[in-house]
């Protein structure tokens, strides 16, 4: 079996940094790789591109080492199933509304008998050492997000869930969700946060957060989250071209 980046780093109680990408563009993984990143997340639900572009990026991922988690648009077993089986590690679940709908995404991500997986890891087997259909249980990571009130009130049930292998505290969608208005650095939102993490911790599920910025990742970092995102690709080059664009001058000048 390839290296367990995730869960290894969570035992050893190393954050992991994380690109989240809404361009999907295999050459900019190549970029992302040799910048040092420890691990991906495709976003498919507000990012660009259909499967063909999914299958791009999980190839240059592989290529570059970096394990990936793709962010599927919704709790569809199709879209799970397709995902995992072109070769993606972890997959994401937005809009986790309750511990029934943990439980449907758990069984899409797993294969009998704890789910409902079906057979086909065309890609997924590569560099899988073993037998993968006995082993891909553990490899694989169920993350569904926390980013809704229903989600939150049934925190427990839902860690508690054979096969929740990791969360997801996404605090733009619940700031909405807690204070009606889109504000991450709430009291309410850095209560849900800390409740989030310290049960993950209990637990022993991986706790992975989506911060807008570095100024809200490095407290995250000093608290022992596991995996921290920062921004987005479509952020970084935006902020990239308007910080060159203005570096060069209004243009003026000759």
């Amino acid at each position: 079996m390839r290296e367990d980046r995730f869960r290894q780093a969570a035992r050893e109680r190393r954050t992991l940094f994380n690109a989240w990408l809404t361009l999907n563009s295999p050459f900019l993984i190549e970029l992302i790789g040799e910048a040092g990143w420890d691990c991906i997340t495709m976003d498919q639900q507000h990012g660009l591109g259909g499967n063909e572009a999914q299958l791009g990026c999980l190839t240059a991922a592989r290529a570059c080492g970096l394990p990936t988690i793709v962010r599927v648009a919704n709790n569809d077993p199709g879209l799970v199933g397709r995902a995992l089986d072109a070769g993606a590690q972890g997959i994401m679940c937005p809009l986790i509304e309750s511990v029934e709908d943990a439980d449907a995404f758990v069984r899409a991500v797993k294969f009998p008998p704890r789910g409902l997986r079906s057979w086909g890891p065309y890609r997924a087997r590569i560099d899988h050492v073993g037998d993968y259909f006995t082993t891909a249980n553990a490899w694989t990571i169920a993350c569904p997000q926390i980013e809704t009130k229903g989600a939150l009130d049934q925190l427990d049930d839902i860690l508690a869930l054979d096969g929740v292998d990791m969360v997801c505290f996404g605090p733009n969608d619940l700031s909405v969700a807690l204070t009606g208005r889109l504000d991450i650095w709430a009291p309410e939102v850095k209560e849900a946060r800390e409740l989030v993490l310290r049960k993950c911790q209990e637990n022993s599920v991986i706790a992975l957060i989506f911060a807008n910025d570095i100024d809200y990742a490095n407290p995250l970092i000093k608290d022992g989250w596991d995996v921290v995102a920062v921004g987005t690709d479509a952020g970084w080059f935006s902020k990239a071209a308007a910080e060159a664009r203005l570096a060069a001058g209004d243009g003026t000048a000759r």
